[in-house]
């Protein structure tokens, strides 16, 4: 029989310790959700509700207009998931494997991006996107999120795992980089594809700062935008109809993550640190 270790049993407390620490103030929020207006409001707090109620559900779908957002946000989410993961893996195939002047310089510089905040360009961003006509348009959150430097460096790092031998056979046998690119090279970036796929969808689905930004038209609200206007237009804040509409918004990222976790871990080991 295996014997556990000091250390062993140390580290496993730990772990379990930081996830309930974790795992708290998420669950009383679900719990939360469907309490009433005046058990929220109770002292001291209850773990579970007394009484049940789906009264912050029906508000948050009847009253806040949810699905309007849903879509809204559902749509942003995807197309620019699905821009950011092929514009990405064809950029770290290029950028990795590609011959030609200035590969170097480009790959420094996507490094060199990674450590500019998406504060320091918000201004210059904004008078792009006002520019092109984009204010208050979907795709006004859509483009700018195309290119990730996180993405990218990813992307980099995996390409360079493909033995080039593997890319020298097939352009023997004849294929050209295009076919290369969906045959082989798209294939076997599966865990990279969920991995981008996973953060590019959870980035876009919880953006508030670029929404605020691009749109000021309700129609076109999307949920983490809606979620802070709900707080400031009432006098008390509604916490029963929040705590719904946030627990509804955590349903899609976790469906994603389910659907992807087995690549998911696969594609950041193999992303790694190597550079």
């Amino acid at each position: 029989m295996k014997k556990i270790k000091l250390i062993d049993v140390v580290k496993w407390t730990f772990l379990i310790v930081m996830l309930i620490f974790y795992m708290l103030p998420i669950y009383y929020a679900v719990v939360s959700s469907f309490k009433s207006i005046n058990e929220i409001y109770s002292y001291p707090p209850t773990l579970f509700p007394k009484k049940p109620t789906l009264q912050g559900y029906v508000e948050a779908i009847r009253g806040q207009d949810l699905l309007t957002y849903l879509k809204n946000t559902l749509f942003v989410a995807v197309v620019a998931t699905a821009l950011t993961v092929i514009t990405t893996v064809m950029a770290g195939y290029g950028l990795a494997k590609g011959e030609f002047f200035g590969r170097i310089f480009l790959n420094r510089l996507v490094v060199l991006t990674l450590f500019v905040s998406a504060q320091v360009i918000m201004v210059p961003l904004f008078v792009i996107i006002r520019r092109l006509g984009l204010i208050n348009n979907l795709w006004g959150l859509i483009l700018p999120a195309v290119y990730t430097p996180t993405a990218t460096f990813t992307a980099i790092q995996y390409m360079k795992e493909i033995p080039n031998e593997l890319l020298e056979s097939a352009k023997i046998d004849g294929a050209n980089e295009w076919q290369i690119f969906w045959r082989i090279v798209w294939p076997l970036s599966k865990p990279l594809v969920a991995a981008l796929t996973i953060f590019s969808f959870t980035w876009r689905w919880n953006d508030f700062v670029l929404p605020l930004l691009v749109v000021n038209r309700r129609s076109l609200y999307t949920l983490q935008l809606a979620l802070a206007v709900i707080q400031g237009e009432y006098g008390g804040i509604p916490w029963n109809t929040i705590l719904a509409f946030s627990t509804l918004t955590i349903i899609p990222t976790l469906v994603i993550f389910l659907l992807f976790q087995r690549f998911f871990m696969r594609g950041i080991m193999a992303g790694g640190l190597k550079y």
